[in-house]
């Protein structure tokens, strides 16, 4: 009974693969070395541990030159496609062309930075690259998702509180606070002081049940607390609530704003000095030499500075 044996292609040299298309293309030894660039006796060395590893003789002397044996003619083909497919692979990536391109991408992000953000990038997108399609999932955390280094989202918009190794960020735009109560709040007239504003009941925006947040930070440090009376996990949420309640908030002028057009809000700087909130793009490095990826990097960027510009401008007419 004969037995079969099978070649562990982990511990194969797979520098003998080149050196055997090589030689069943030339079927000479010194044609084959040419060719590769290596020297005869290099060669030969190379034929004799691959006739060990594979038990046939594979190139048989003839005149002229070498004759394949019946096991070689059968590796050379699919010798050849794979070594063909593995050159192709280890090519550097075609560049990227938007306007041709037909493919998906997906992000991930909260509902704040898709109200910003979204109708001017998608306007892009219909213009500039009309086969691309986005996938808009919702990340209300300000933690990295997993998903970016597990490939089930190529970017992630939003706050954070640290990157995790293997990621990259860059900032998009920078966001501030403004206090927001409904028109005709009985506590609230066209001003509001640090005194009455600790007392009323405020509305935070927070995934977490017991998470704080910078305005509760803030107020810390001058031994003072509010009354947080209800926690949503939207920011759209917040201004037709306030519009019909005494609830109070501070939110996000990119938000408030656009809002008060439309709901009866007043708007009023806050009553204490609040940090800005950062908003970035994180993605994996899995993705960082990608066109594609770089392209879309690219143009989320410039959507990102078209919104600080945006802010910067209504900031600084609210100042005069």
């Amino acid at each position: 009974m004969r037995y079969i044996r099978f070649v562990n292609i982990a511990s194969l040299n797979l520098n003998l693969l080149p050196v055997l298309d090589a030689l069943l293309g030339e079927r000479s030894v010194s044609r084959a070395a040419a060719r590769l660039g290596l020297s005869q006796p290099a060669v030969s060395n190379a034929l004799a541990q691959l006739r060990t590893l594979l038990e046939d003789p594979l190139l048989v002397r003839k005149a002229g030159g070498m004759a394949p044996t019946e096991r070689a003619l059968a590796l050379g083909g699919p010798l050849r496609a794979a070594l063909l497919a593995l050159e192709q692979g280890l090519d550097p990536p075609a560049a990227f062309d938007p306007a041709a391109a037909s493919r998906y991408f997906t992000i991930a992000t909260n509902d704040f930075v898709a109200f910003a953000m979204l109708p001017r990038l998608l306007a892009r997108l219909q213009h500039e690259a009309p086969g691309v399609r986005l996938h808009v999932r919702a990340w209300q955390e300000h933690v990295v998702p997993s998903d970016l280094a597990r490939g089930d989202a190529d970017l992630q918009l939003g706050f954070n509180r640290g990157l995790p190794p293997g990621h990259q960020a860059a900032p998009l735009f920078e966001d501030s606070f403004m206090f927001v109560a409904r028109k005709g709040h009985p506590l609230v007239r066209g001003k509001i002081t640090l005194a009455t504003y600790t007392k009323l009941a405020h509305v935070l925006v927070s995934h977490e049940p017991n998470a704080r947040g910078v305005v509760d930070d803030a107020l810390a440090q001058r031994g003072l607390t509010r009354n947080v009376a209800l926690r949503v996990s939207h920011f759209l949420l917040v201004p037709p609530i306030l519009a019909a309640t005494d609830y109070v908030a501070a939110l996000s002028q990119i938000v408030a704003r656009p809002m008060a057009r439309g709901l009866p809000l007043q708007l009023l700087p806050m009553p204490i000095e609040i940090p800005g909130a950062t908003v970035q793009m994180i993605w994996h490095e899995r993705t960082a030499a990608s066109p594609a990826h770089a392209w879309l990097r690219q143009v989320v960027g410039e959507v990102g500075a078209g919104v600080r510009v945006a802010c910067q401008k209504v900031l600084g007419r609210s100042r005069k």
